[in-house]
């Protein structure tokens, strides 16, 4: 049975087993033993894969070239400290995006749609005449460069949005600022028609009494249902807090036995051969292979 190929990840993380490979971003060489990120290509001379290499600070001083963690091969092996530069580049990166991403309500209209032409980019489909559609503007973009969506859809990618805040929010009937509220998750300002004004008018008038017992019994009811909240959110900080220790503490019995790890292999580097290196490895039925930065790194 044929084994599994393992898959290949878009980044590579080592340290440099010679001096001879440049930097693709600075041009400069990159010394032996200097740590280096390569991204994997598909070869035009051969049918495989290569390695792109860099300086690792080159391409950390870029944004948004490494996405995930689990994009970069042999981090792992790395030393702590270059472990942690790698990490918190990308989660400095998911910061950075989610911010961009986050959608200002003045940079967005509303309004009901006076043809059939334009085309959801969320879900892309069409946007019928009639229906109530809500346009994004692009940096620097004029009326036809406007982005399109159904209320539907760009509320569901957008749920913090305020419906009632975007331009063109007067403008639409009260029934539609009804739909689109409720859609909102009744997060805008209910409209209120005059049938319904009047009803409540005669409700009131007629049945105040009730409605002030009513009302009471109501406000005994929230005042409960507060205390319940509360008492659940507790709950779930404490096990959020609970979670964030075992997460920490994980962490910290990763970074020392990374550092006692590189420890033992500075000691071997210092004080053993790489010949004797070879025979020890060839003793324990070991691959004995490859440079000095290979044989250290067998685990």
């Amino acid at each position: 049975m044929a084994t599994p190929q393992k898959e290949q990840k878009p980044w590579k993380a080592e340290y440099a087993k010679s001096g001879r490979s440049s930097c693709r971003t600075c041009k400069a060489p990159i010394d032996k033993e200097q740590f280096r990120l390569g991204k994997m290509v598909q070869s035009t001379k051969f049918d495989g894969i290569m390695a792109m290499w860099n300086h690792a600070d080159c391409i950390l001083r870029k944004s948004n070239q490494i996405k995930l963690v689990d994009d970069v091969e042999d981090l792992e092996t790395l030393r702590w400290e270059d472990q942690q530069k790698v990490r918190r580049y990308v989660e400095a990166c998911a910061s950075t995006t989610t911010k961009s991403k986050s959608v200002k309500d003045t940079e967005c209209g509303i309004e009901v749609s006076q043809n059939a032409r334009a085309t959801c980019k969320h879900c892309s489909k069409k946007i019928t005449k009639g229906e109530v559609r809500i346009s994004i503007k692009p940096d620097g973009g004029g009326a036809k460069g406007l982005a399109w969506h159904h209320a539907k859809c760009f509320i569901e990618s957008s749920p913090s949005i305020q419906v009632d805040k975007l331009s063109g929010w007067n403008n639409l009937p009260p029934s539609e600022q009804s739909a689109v509220s409720a859609l909102a998750g009744d997060s805008g300002p209910k409209v209120e028609s005059e049938e319904t004004k009047e009803s409540i008018r005669q409700t009131n008038s007629k049945g105040g009494t009730k409605r002030g017992k009513d009302a009471a019994g109501g406000q005994k009811s929230k005042v409960a249902k507060v205390k319940g909240d509360e008492s659940a959110s507790s709950v779930a900080s404490m096990k959020n807090s609970s979670d964030l220790d075992k997460v920490n503490d994980l962490e910290n019995r990763l970074e020392a036995q990374s550092k006692e790890l590189w420890a033992l292999k500075d000691d071997l580097k210092k004080h053993v051969t790489t010949p004797e290196l070879r025979e020890m490895l060839e003793a324990n039925n070991q691959d004995s292979t490859g440079s000095e930065l290979d044989l250290l790194l067998m685990e």
